[in-house]
């Protein structure tokens, strides 16, 4: 039976799948997606300082693209030439502008300024590029000579804090604020303990309020039992028994009455003693000698 593939054959093909998957491999690993549609423009810089293959080219932040190439454009000395592969869904408008801006860490990258209109520039077209200042030289040109000037003011406000930090007084106060947040923390404490104390006398208030509440409406209701007694004929019969008891008083201090004469004329009582002293002799005698007053006679 003859072979279907030769030798020479398989070999072919092993080498034309072994380029393919390395070109893919290379290409993967430069960012470039080669199984999604792309277009490719090239930007003309003055300085393409900090801007290597592979940077990112974005869109409002946005990732659509990255830088594939750079040559040095003979034909026009001075230029260098960045070619840039973008997303094949953006469509640049013509007067669009690729910014290069570089980091602190010294990695590049392109911006996009999209430019108002409806007129696309078409795929493979070459576009204008500008820089923006690098921030490490405005560093440098500004900020540099104000930190310099600044560094005598500096090395000034650290002596004082020296001198500061080595005063006595200040240790002082160290200590002073050591015991004060002592005695904070103990008073912390001392009120805890004494909101734990306060909480049972909050109950008991509460339960006298009950209590007190009860005694109010007991209180209504003997007002009420009050109001409903006849005082006013309580008030007339006491009344009249006071003035009863005036009179009687009256009569007894004075000498119309029998008992006012008792009580008030001494010879009516001296004279109702000594009959009285006469009659208790009398029954002492009679009980010793009671033949002498009483005769029996027999028939």
């Amino acid at each position: 039976m003859k072979k279907i593939f030769t030798r020479e054959i398989l070999i072919g093909l092993i080498l034309v799948v072994s380029l393919s998957i390395l070109f893919v491999g290379i290409d993967f690993l430069k960012g470039i997606n080669v199984f999604k549609s792309s277009n490719l423009y090239y930007v003309a810089f003055k300085d393409v300082s900090g801007l290597a293959e592979a940077a990112p080219v974005t869109l409002n932040g946005m990732k659509v693209g990255q830088v594939t190439g750079m040559e040095y454009d003979y034909e026009h000395p001075g230029n260098v030439l960045v070619e840039v592969n973008l997303d094949s869904s953006v469509k640049l408008t013509k007067g669009t502008k690729f910014t290069k801006a570089v980091s602190l860490l010294g990695t590049g990258a392109l911006a996009i300024e999209m430019a108002p209109g409806n007129s696309y520039v078409e795929a493979g077209s070459e576009m204008e590029g500008e820089s923006q200042k690098d921030m490490m030289a405005d560093i440098s040109t500004e900020v540099l000579p104000q930190v310099v000037e600044m560094l005598p003011k500096l090395n000034s406000i650290l002596a004082h804090v020296d001198s500061l930090a080595a005063n006595p007084a200040l240790q002082k106060t160290v200590t002073r604020l050591d015991a004060i947040s002592a005695n904070i923390e103990l008073l912390t404490a001392r009120l805890a303990a004494t909101s734990q104390r306060i909480d049972p006398m909050v109950s008991n208030v509460n339960g006298l309020t009950k209590d007190l509440t009860a005694i109010s409406a007991d209180l209504k209701q003997l007002s009420a039992e009050l109001k409903e007694l006849p005082l006013s004929e309580t008030m007339d019969n006491v009344k009249s028994t006071t003035a009863n008891l005036k009179t009687f008083t009256g009569k007894l201090n004075g000498t119309d009455s029998s008992l006012g004469l008792l009580l008030n004329d001494r010879g009516l009582y001296d004279h109702i003693d000594s009959t009285v002293n006469s009659l208790d002799s009398l029954l002492i005698d009679l009980k010793a000698h009671p033949k002498k007053y009483v005769n029996f006679k027999l028939f």
